[in-house]
């Protein structure tokens, strides 16, 4: 049996900074993605977009017209995941809207708070937050 991607277990450990920090790069590479389907490299829609989970590794591709996709954009809380994978958000998300093949996840708390921070941030990976925006899951309280 092969390596679960998108569970509460492969995200194990993960501060609510780090929560939004792996959302924030997904959504980075499908903004990349919708900009080469805009410019008319990709032949029809649906458009492939990258599961925007929590977890690192997971690889997942969910079918998304570019309209259904900017809809889900233009909130910078809202990510785009598999059903399921929002288990890897460790309870800094939750299911606002669920459709055929995906589901759409707002990010609350401290990682809601970051998400709208990184939006738009050249590298989401890199870019500088303030020291108490990296609380743990332990400190939602």
């Amino acid at each position: 049996m092969g390596e679960q991607h998108g569970t509460d277990a492969s995200t194990a450990g993960l501060s609510a900074e780090r929560i939004a920090r792996n959302d924030a790069i997904f959504r980075q590479a499908n903004e990349a993605i919708r900009a080469a389907a805009e410019g008319g490299d990709f032949d029809a829609e649906p458009v492939p977009f990258i599961c925007e989970c929590a977890d690192p590794a997971c690889q997942e591709i969910i079918q998304l017209t570019l309209e259904q996709y900017a809809e889900i954009r233009s909130d910078p809380r809202l990510f785009l995941n598999v059903p399921g994978h929002q288990a890897a958000a460790q309870g800094w998300a939750r299911v606002v809207e669920t459709h055929d093949g995906y589901v759409v996840v707002e990010k609350i708390g401290p990682a809601g708070e970051l998400s709208e921070r990184l939006d738009g941030a050249p590298n989401p990976a890199t870019a500088a937050l303030d020291r108490d925006d990296r609380r743990t899951r332990d400190d939602k309280a």
